[in-house]
């Protein structure tokens, strides 16, 4: 049977993590880079500004902070750095990543539920929560400089299995209102913006198991420190790199269709699926409608309105494009 207190097994244990990070350092900062068109294309004005581009750069960033914390913390080798604040910002960095993207999520529940009073105050309620949990840990939080493994690290990790396990609830708490509220109209979730939310609402529930799940196990065994900080960098990749992809991934399917979320009385008059001009689709309590109008002075003016993620908080844009 393995002693995993033994200080041989220790030093192994902490080799792997250290080595899993600084791959997952890699994939992440690969990751960031070529795909930093995007945001560069919105700030070029190439892309429509959207205000929740800002919290699709949080979680991008943040956890790009955390993890260049970590290769400065980890390749400081045989020098007594300040442990303490490095390594409590490298934590921070991860949980405002998490918030950020929960956040996301947050905003599509209530968009998803039309603003339901009550939904909306559970999920921001329980995101609260989320975000409380996280402060705690990080005021409970002990790093620590280890001559042994010449690095800082984190002692008596396991202390954190209730914010892991609160995190992972509150995830899954979201994540399970958003498909509840898209199994409302299941009928048409096999075409257009329907089918892809509930498409990514599936994915981040894999996403959220696939990460956090094995977190949680490994402090409820609290085999040993380095195997109770063993799944924290995978936590901060996958939730970062899919929540960012599936934004983006919105966004595009946005800059790809002239549908908008319309209340009932801005639909134009007359607009029909039989009117070339104008084409209005119901899904819900979401009205869909493409609007083409001739201003009759030689120009030819279409309002483009395109479907993004602002719906996610109930907002409608509109992009006016003129063509000769």
């Amino acid at each position: 049977m393995v002693n995993w207190t033994d200080p041989v097994v220790l030093f192994d244990d902490y080799l792997a993590l250290i080595k899993l990070d600084h791959a997952l350092a890699g994939i992440y900062i690969w990751e960031t880079v070529f795909t930093a068109g995007f945001e560069l294309d919105v700030l070029r004005r190439k892309r429509p500004y959207r205000w929740t581009i800002w919290l699709y750069l949080g979680t991008r960033y943040t956890a790009l902070l955390g993890f260049i914390l970590f290769l400065i913390e980890t390749d400081a080798s045989g020098s007594k750095f300040p442990c303490q604040p490095l390594e409590i910002m490298t934590f921070a960095s991860a949980y405002i990543s998490w918030a950020f993207a929960s956040l996301i999520i947050v905003l599509r529940v209530i968009a998803i539920w039309n603003r339901n009073v009550s939904v909306s105050f559970l999920a921001t309620g329980v995101w609260l929560v989320g975000v409380s949990l996280n402060i705690y840990s990080l005021t409970t939080m002990e790093p620590s400089y280890n001559a042994f493994t010449g690095n800082c690290v984190i002692l008596h990790l396991h202390k954190s299995l209730i914010n892991a396990a609160g995190i992972l609830v509150v995830d899954v708490v979201l994540l399970v209102s958003m498909l509840i509220g898209l199994l409302q109209y299941a009928h048409r979730s096999s075409t257009g913006i329907w089918h892809l939310l509930y498409q990514q609402c599936i994915i981040w529930l894999v996403l959220a198991g696939i990460a956090e799940v094995p977190l949680v196990v490994f402090l409820i065994l609290d085999l040993n420190d380095p195997w109770n900080d063993m799944f924290t960098g995978p936590i901060i990749a996958i939730m970062s790199i899919g929540a960012a992809r599936m934004y983006r991934s919105l966004c595009q399917y946005g800059s790809l269709t002239d549908f908008v979320s319309l209340e009932p009385s801005q639909i134009p008059p007359g607009a029909s699926s039989s009117n070339p001009q104008h084409r209005v689709t119901t899904h819900g309590p979401i009205h869909f409608a493409s609007v083409t109008q001739s201003t009759g002075m030689g120009p030819t003016s279409d309002a483009l309105v395109s479907m993004s993620t602002d719906q996610e908080s109930g907002y409608v844009h509109e992009e006016a494009k003129t063509k000769d």
